[in-house]
């Protein structure tokens, strides 16, 4: 592999050779060359992080801790030779994001790398569309009800969603499938495939919908403004929360960067419905050959199932720990 016309040019192989991103940058971010002229983006480090944070799994790349003559450094390593230049790209991304924090360089730089993981394993940097940012903002208004019920920690953790999990939310005895739609619409959601309202052993399912509506300004508020209240609440509570928090919007598509600026939301409280026996659905198992089913579900046939938010929300709180 050649590292001509590259930041790693001239570094030495055969052992971690650095040179400084930016002399003048507030965080000390280096060009390396590792064993085996595997080119890295190096964090140097006071002292590695206790616990040390989930780090992204990129295709072609590695993400790691090690420690250095110079004290612990984050790495980032290319695997794959063909790919050095939207390595650089990417790490040119991971710097100029960390360099815009005040504190928690870190918590930025691994942030960043799960916005290319997003990219990376076919996700888009493009802003969330209309329809993502009204399932966004449902989502967003279950998470900020949750922390009153089981806690920062707990309701974060509990947004299982953005990753890629069946159901939106999965807490202590309860999961949560979150709806969002047009105040005026037809009384329909969308079901995107069977395992969205499948049972869990030892669970009880709640379907959540709410209304979400664009208005013109000066009503209503961003989405932007959606995810800085909600970030407020969780780290005004648990400041450690950050990572776990910038990861999660990471996976969820949203980026702070992006403009939503023309997009004014309103939203009015869930309509939460038990999902148990005879509740209109398609879940698995389906018939052999079919799968990923997507579907219309009746909100009237679903509202003998309607249940009070007092209720559901007494529910999960019993019992579970708050922190």
């Amino acid at each position: 592999m050649t590292l001509s016309d590259t930041p790693w040019a001239g570094l030495e192989a055969g052992k971690v050779d650095t040179r400084r991103v930016n002399a003048s940058g507030r965080w000390s971010f280096f060009w390396g060359v590792m064993p085996k002229t595997d080119p890295v983006l190096l964090l140097k480090m006071t002292a590695l992080p206790t616990p040390l944070p989930r780090l992204p799994k990129l295709r072609s790349l590695e993400t790691g801790f090690m420690t250095l003559p110079g004290g612990p450094s984050h790495y980032i390593r290319l695997r794959d030779p063909a790919q050095v230049e939207i390595f650089e790209t990417l790490c040119r991304d991971v710097v100029a994001s960390a360099e815009k924090a005040e504190a928690e360089a870190l918590t930025r730089a691994i942030g960043r790398t799960f916005r290319w993981h997003h990219l990376l394993r076919g996700g888009r940097l493009d802003r969330l569309s209309d329809e993502e940012q009204k399932g966004l903002i449902g989502e967003l208004a279950i998470l900020d009800r949750l922390i009153d019920l089981v806690g920062a920690k707990g309701a974060l953790s509990s947004w299982t969603g953005p990753a890629g999990a069946p159901k939106d939310f999965e807490l202590h005895g309860h999961c949560i499938e979150v709806k969002a739609r047009r105040i005026a619409a037809q009384p329909w959601v969308q079901i995107s495939n069977e395992f969205r309202l499948e049972d869990v052993p030892d669970h009880r399912l709640w379907l959540a919908v709410i209304a979400v509506d664009k208005v013109e300004d000066p009503f209503g508020e961003t989405l932007t403004e959606i995810v800085a209240q909600v970030g407020e609440r969780i780290l005004a509570l648990n400041q450690g929360l950050m990572l776990e928090w910038e990861m999660t919007l990471a996976d969820a598509g949203f980026h702070e960067e992006d403009d939503y600026s023309d997009r004014r939301w309103v939203r009015a409280a869930a309509q939460w419905h038990v999902v148990s026996a005879g509740f209109p659905r398609l879940a698995a198992p389906v018939p052999n050959g079919v799968s990923n089913v997507k579907y219309a579900l009746s909100l009237q046939a679903a509202s003998a199932f309607l249940v009070e938010s007092t209720e559901v929300e007494h529910q999960i709180a019993e019992g579970h720990p708050h922190v």
